[in-house]
């Protein structure tokens, strides 16, 4: 099956009011998957945390679903999505990139945390990135 071995993420500012969010997703197929060369769609999420996680689900075609558990103070947002095939290749390495405005919402530093879903056919693949902190003012 597919999977989805390693997801990065950079956050930063583009301009005093304008942020950025950069996913870099890296995808490996197996033998069979590359003969069949088969499409899969690969999704990026940025989640961002401010006293504790909110609660969410993977949906089985590749998006999030917002739990009704928890604060639900926090940003979850599409980063992108691509559709994209093996191409004989066992992996691909693809970033993702949101630009976007928090307006008077962000003072100080932030946690975000990068989610990446990968959904052939059949199933999908979920992995993390590791949080990362960014003081955005």
């Amino acid at each position: 099956m597919a999977s989805i071995t390693s997801v990065r993420l950079r956050v930063g500012r583009i301009s005093s009011a304008n942020e950025l969010a950069d996913l870099t997703i890296r995808v490996n197929w197996t033998a069979r998957e590359r003969q069949e060369n088969m499409s899969y769609l690969v999704a990026g999420f940025l989640v961002e945390r401010d006293d504790g996680r909110d609660f969410f689900d993977m949906l089985p075609g590749g998006g999030i679903h917002w739990s009704s558990v928890g604060n639900m103070d926090d940003f979850i947002g599409t980063v992108g999505r691509q559709w994209i095939r093996p191409n004989g290749s066992s992996s691909r390495t693809l970033t993702l990139r949101l630009n976007w405005n928090f307006g008077n919402q962000e003072i100080g530093s932030e946690e975000y945390l990068g989610v990446a879903t990968v959904v052939p056919e059949t199933r999908g693949d979920i992995r993390f990135s590791p949080e990362v902190s960014a003081n955005l003012s």
